[in-house]
């Protein structure tokens, strides 16, 4: 504010105030003062003051505090050795949904659970399916993922269905009235899809098979206007623009696409009077779709750009009235929820003479077909034919109740196919020459109903049981020219995504149950009633329950019950059902029952021994005897140098004998009074343990090191 202020203005007159007087003076230092001193009220409580006067505040000293899981230091060493292992650390963040990652977060986990991730790969992957992004950035959009080979799409099935598309139907009627087929065939026109050229040809069924709605039934506002006891069934054929049939493209092995349409309404029955099912009573079209390499989402598509065809067809036959083919009731994103699909393979083709460890005898196909397959329930097969060539025709199919071990998370019925074309030496040296190999969907097997809807988890299931079975087989799950070929389809080409592949799970299955087998051939704690059980499940066929196993082999349910518990991971028992837990282990049984009955044969004949052991090791209750009696199943005494000879009873590890043999002459030791070491001068041991297949023999030096 100026000393001489304008006229006019308004000034505060702070002259009016009364002078306060000053807190410090002028030569005070305000800050200093602060700091030496602390600030004490005048009239401070008494109570309060007592309390600040007893309460000593110790409060730690800390040198670091982490930022990210706030925990403190005392010491600078501490604090810099957790500097760079703090689990709370960001580390990094999700390029889809920007997450933060910390240390302790393992990132191929969170790929697999984000939405936002997984709706990228789809986008991604449905454009380079469907062959219309070639050339832009799709493929390296989500370049921070690995390039996974791109199966082909090769066999599909399928019926879909539209509901209020009645019209639709009585469109083809008309389009069937209209065309002259006895004098011009089938209908033939063209369209354009994908950015190819293909022939449209439309034409109806010899043999329809409904019967026509009975009077009362409600069509909606359509009636039934056809004449005599016949409902027609339209057929739809796509196939390439240079073919002269839809037969001539078939036999080419050609890319291709079927619909045979037929009507649908509550209550529905076939000529026969038998019902068609029709739960969600649809009031519209049932279309069986059939084709070959179109991507499994692409058919709907194709359906209704023939349609579209066909449509326009009907005007230029220049009727005055006509009922039009209504294709928008069939677009594809009014394909009803309860369609569904029946078959759908994806394939590769790869290098002839790079395949041999797909269908090997011992190869990948064959092992998830025997390990994997149960002996009696569910479905397991195994194909193996090479007539033609080496490995002309092998599949493994199994069921829904074992597709989780072959990748988890799976639970579809699979074929694994490694196969040629049906005449081989006619294709020599072009591409296919070149076996495909490829997973195919058996609907046959599902208990379930697979939906159109869930078209995407079908290819995802397909596609990752194709590249392990890749991966287990030692070929690349990535492009590589140099072991697979391209066909007129099958491009070796791929795209960066999230596919489940992991380390073969085969061979471990497989040690595990080869395990199981040399204890059951080995053991000494197995009953003969054991032996007479799994015997019993691995030569006769058919379904057992415990209670048909009981009387089989002539004995009481409880014994069964207690042998089935013996057994372990043997055998299945679930559900009032027993089988072999596997067609390995079936085959391993076999192989060694004769085994496991001498071996349970020789442990009863020690039994009915017990007697004259108990003589021989002196029949008192002492520790040295009940050591023998325990663990030592024969004695000798015919060696040329002296000792006497022991046999120990079988073991599981080679460090459960040795222990048993310590044991042993500490009991001796115990009750004759002489050293350790003296055992090694009175006894040779041999013993047996189910993880070596060799037998255990130790020398008078190594024993008595043992011991010693």
């Amino acid at each position: 504010m100026s000393d001489d202020p304008h006229p006019g203005e308004v000034v505060a007159e702070f002259s009016v105030l009364d002078e306060a007087t000053a807190v410090t003076s002028d030569e005070d230092d305000t800050v200093a003062s602060a700091v030496e001193g602390e600030y004490v009220p005048e009239h401070l409580d008494e109570d309060v003051q007592e309390e600040r006067d007893r309460v000593e505040f110790e409060l730690p000293e800390y040198v670091a505090a982490c930022r990210y899981c706030q925990t403190t230091f005392e010491s600078e060493e501490a604090a810099l050795e957790h500097e760079w292992n703090c689990d709370l650390e960001p580390t990094g963040e999700c390029r889809f949904c920007s997450g933060t990652h910390i240390r302790r977060d393992v990132r191929e986990d969170h790929f697999y659970s984000c939405a936002e991730a997984e709706m990228h790969e789809r986008r991604q992957k449905r454009g380079v399916r469907a062959r219309t992004m070639r050339g832009q950035d799709s493929k390296t959009a989500v370049s921070g993922l690995r390039k996974f080979l791109l199966p082909q799409p090769h066999e599909f099935a399928a019926y879909l269905k539209w509901d209020k598309s009645l019209k639709t139907y009585f469109g083809l009627v008309s389009l069937y009235k209209m065309h002259d087929f006895e004098e011009y065939g089938n209908l033939r026109a063209g369209i354009e899809f994908d950015d190819e050229e293909w022939n449209v040809e439309f034409g109806y069924a010899d043999e329809p098979g409904l019967a026509t709605p009975d009077d009362d039934t409600d069509l909606g506002r359509w009636d039934w206007r056809l004449e005599g006891d016949e409902v027609p069934e339209f057929i739809v054929r796509v196939y390439p623009e240079a073919y002269s049939s839809f037969t001539d493209a078939k036999d080419d092995n050609r890319k291709r696409a079927y619909f045979r349409v037929r009507p649908r309404w509550p209550g529905i029955e076939s000529k026969s009077g038998k019902s068609i099912p029709n739960p969600h009573g649809i009031l519209g079209v049932d279309v069986e779709t059939r084709g070959s390499y179109f991507e499994f989402d692409q058919y709907p598509s194709v359906l209704f750009e023939a349609l579209r065809e066909l449509r326009e067809r009907q005007d230029e036959f220049g009727w005055n009235s006509f009922t039009g083919i209504d294709y928008q009731a069939l677009s594809p994103e009014n394909v009803h929820d309860s369609s569904n699909i029946t078959d759908a393979e994806l394939y590769v083709r790869a290098k002839k003479g790079e395949t041999g460890k797909v269908f090997a005898l011992d190869g990948t196909l064959h092992r998830i077909s025997l390990i994997l397959g149960r002996e009696r329930s569910g479905y397991s097969k195994t194909v193996r034919d090479d007539r033609e060539c080496a490995g002309y025709y092998h599949t493994a199919t199994i069921c829904a109740m074992r597709a989780a071990e072959v990748v988890g998370g799976h639970e579809l019925p699979k074929e694994f196919k490694h196969y040629h074309v049906r005449n081989p030496d006619a294709v020599e040296g072009t591409p296919l020459e070149n076996p495909k190999i490829g997973v195919s969907y058996q609907n046959s097997l599902y208990d379930d109903v697979l939906r159109f809807k869930d078209v995407e988890s079908l290819y995802k299931e397909l596609e990752e049981g194709l590249l392990n079975v890749l991966n287990w087989s030692d070929l690349p799950v990535t492009p590589d020219h140099q072991k697979y070929v391209a066909d007129d389809y099958f491009a070796v080409d791929g795209e960066a995504r999230m596919v489940k592949v992991i380390d073969n799970p085969l061979p471990r299955i497989a040690q595990q149950q080869d395990d199981e087998i040399r204890k059951f051939a080995a053991a000494g704690n197995m009953y003969e009633t054991d032996i007479d059980l799994v015997d019993e499940l691995a030569t006769d066929g058919g379904n057992w329950s415990p209670a048909e196993l009981a009387e089989a082999i002539g004995k009481d349910i409880d014994t069964v019950y207690k042998s089935l518990k013996r057994l372990g991971d043997l055998v299945i028992h679930e559900y009032g059902h027993v089988e072999l837990a596997s067609k390995h282990i079936a085959n391993g049984i076999v192989e060694h029952i004769e085994s496991a009955r001498r071996t349970v044969e020789a442990t009863l004949e020690e039994a009915a021994d017990d007697i004259i052991r108990a003589d021989t090791y002196g029949g008192g209750d002492g520790p040295w005897e009940r050591w023998l009696r325990n663990y030592v199943r024969g004695r000798s005494d015919d060696r040329d140098d002296g000792r006497e000879r022991l046999e120990l009873a079988p073991q599981e590890t080679r460090q459960e004998v040795k222990r048993i043999l310590r044991t042993g002459a500490a009991k001796w030791a115990e009750v004759t009074g002489n050293d350790w070491k003296q055992f090694a001068r009175e006894f040779a041991v041999v013993g047996e343990a189910y993880d070596t297949s060799a037998p255990l023999t130790y020398s008078f030096g190594e024993l008595r090191q043992l011991v010693g």
